[in-house]
């Protein structure tokens, strides 16, 4: 990964060396549930800062969760809960706003959302984006598709990363985090039987997680770049 990095550290300190200085250099990362990007973007926002300290940001997107009392009050609650993390479960009109604000208002300070793993929803103005702050990095599922009104985000991005990772590595890093996260007991217990393909299907990682990410992989805004992690 280290070179991975540092690839896309030279690539996006170049690229803001061409811009204006009262402009921010925006960023996409986008890649299947588990293909690490939050990892590599807090990465790559270390070793940014460690050349120039105070430019650089990372702004996560599950801040635009519907929070669970939203879901609460959709149609069908319970598939709503069992889908959270796909598309319709996001506030796309809002993430699309903060992206237009991102790209129009260079030189106020900007706040997001960010998301509470113990509270298990967003986190109003959680994210503070100053005016210093030169290079935005904004990493999720959605934010590099070409769909709306997500594009509409997407389109306003100077950069755009897809992160590849074999299928069933993503795979296993979302049983665990499920695992992790008490949604499930354990791998056993999240086995339900059927099939997606030729796999067996494990709840929620299958019938949640890959179709999520198959539908994001066949509905990217391009040009993206590829960066695959080995």
């Amino acid at each position: 990964m280290d070179e991975c990095v540092e690839h896309v550290v030279c690539e996006l300190l170049a690229r803001r060396d061409t811009l204006d200085n009262s402009r921010r250099l925006l960023v996409g990362l986008a890649g299947i549930p588990g293909s690490g990007k939050s990892t590599l973007a807090l990465r790559i926002v270390q070793a940014i800062e460690q050349q120039r300290s105070g430019c650089c940001i990372c702004v996560g997107m599950d801040g635009w969760h519907y929070p669970r009392a939203v879901l609460d009050t959709f149609e069908d609650p319970a598939e709503a809960h069992h889908r959270r993390g796909a598309a319709f479960t996001f506030d796309a009109d809002g993430f699309v706003a903060f992206a237009k604000r991102l790209r129009n208002d260079q030189n106020t300070t900007i706040k997001a959302p960010s998301f509470s793993h113990e509270l298990k929803d967003p986190v109003p103005d959680g994210i503070t984006i100053l005016p210093t702050h030169s290079i935005v990095l904004v990493e999720g599922l959605y934010c590099c598709l070409d769909v709306a009104p997500w594009r509409e985000a997407a389109a306003c991005w100077d950069l755009r990363y897809i992160l590849q990772v074999p299928r069933n590595v993503a795979r296993s890093r979302v049983i665990l985090r499920h695992v992790l996260a008490g949604i499930c007991a354990n791998e056993e217990s999240a086995t339900h039987q059927g099939t997606y393909g030729n796999i067996v299907l494990t709840l929620p990682a299958d019938t949640n997680d890959v179709l999520n990410g198959d539908w994001i992989l066949a509905h990217l805004y391009q040009p993206s770049t590829p960066i695959t992690i080995t």
